[in-house]
């Protein structure tokens, strides 16, 4: 994706001194002016501070590479949605325990890699992919160019909720998914619409969320994701294999997975994910795996009319085999029938 959403010239008012390039305040309607910050230079330590406080990261590293070393960090945004662009001719490696922010990012020049805490390895690819949110990886960058667009937590979560017609949750992007060309598209359209509104320091707030919640959207439209309601103490980083679990059992629901399957993909013993479920969800991971297909049958139902499917139909699809059983687990978790919930 070819796209320079971001001048590239050194602003003379900023300097390192103005915060963390990353990183947004928890509120949903705008009451901060937009901010501007350019940061470039040099040296190698100064880039190195700057990655790792655009990280929120340690134990990052700037190595200079066949070039002349330089670097520049351009950052525009409000407390809902940043651009952000960086450039170096170096190299850089570091460590982050998880991002706070949702991010979309590609590389225009140069690449990298990510090596998430489960030592699952991700290129860095010239098309938009969502970085890991709120879990622990090693970033890993090639001399380059690279764009982002960061969305606060509350801001995309509320928006999220538009699609979902739940309460605001965390949303857990499937990271494994491959973004389709019609949804890279999607996304191409919304940020170039959008941009020449999010760079202008001068646009009217209304003006400017207007032109952040189409590039919301777009983002939802990236990746398949679920939303997934965790305790506070499986928001932790030490409790980041867990989470991994819990998430691949949300986006992958509708396969023929057990709870073995998602340990062996976060890289636990599937004794620790019974142990840590049962204590902080309150239930075996395979009490939630059904409460997740459950949800996701009534979801299915209420979408539906009785000329359309039958409950059976649905449940089978949903891997109910046994109705009666089905129809009580159903009526105790939403007291209602099933029947109820597809004649609406």
């Amino acid at each position: 994706m070819q796209h320079s959403f971001l001048a590239s010239e050194p602003d003379p008012e900023s300097d390192s001194d103005t915060g963390p390039l990353l990183g947004s305040t928890s509120s949903l309607v705008s009451t901060v002016p937009i901010r501007k910050v350019t940061v470039s230079g040099d040296d190698p330590a100064v880039a190195r501070q700057n990655y790792e406080r655009a990280y929120d990261g340690s134990r990052f590293t700037v190595t200079r590479g066949t070039e002349p070393f330089s670097f520049q960090w351009v950052s525009i945004g409000d407390d809902r949605v940043s651009l952000r662009t960086a450039t170096m001719t170096g190299h850089v490696t570091g460590e982050t325990p998880g991002l706070t922010d949702y991010v979309v990012s590609w590389v225009q020049t140069g690449g990298g890699w990510i090596v998430r805490r489960d030592g699952q390895r991700m290129e860095i690819p010239r098309s938009p992919f969502v970085l890991p949110f709120h879990r622990p990886y090693t970033v890993h960058l090639t001399p380059h160019r690279q764009n982002s667009v960061l969305f606060s937590a509350p801001y995309l979560e509320d928006i999220a909720t538009e699609i979902h017609a739940g309460p605001s949750q965390q949303v857990s992007f499937d990271l494994e998914a491959t973004p389709t060309a019609e949804a890279i598209e999607r996304w191409r359209v919304a940020l170039n619409a959008s941009t020449p509104v999010l760079t202008d320091e001068s646009a009217p707030p209304l003006l400017r969320m207007n032109a952040q919640r189409p590039l919301a959207l777009a983002l939802l439209q990236l990746a398949p994701w679920a939303v997934v309601d965790l305790p506070e103490p499986l928001r932790e980083p030490s409790m980041a294999r867990t989470r991994l679990a819990v998430e691949y059992l949300h986006h992958h629901a509708a396969e023929p997975i057990t709870p073995a399957d998602a340990a062996k993909a976060a890289g636990l013993h599937t004794r620790t994910l019974q142990l840590h479920c049962r204590r902080e969800l309150g239930m075996s991971p395979t009490a939630y795996l059904r409460d997740i297909r459950l949800d996701r049958t009534r979801r299915e139902l209420a979408d539906r009319s009785p000329q359309e499917t039958t409950v059976g139909e649905v449940a089978k699809r949903w891997g109910f085999v046994h109705l009666g059983r089905f129809a009580s687990a159903y009526r105790a978790r939403f007291g209602e029938g099933p029947s109820q919930t597809l004649r609406g």
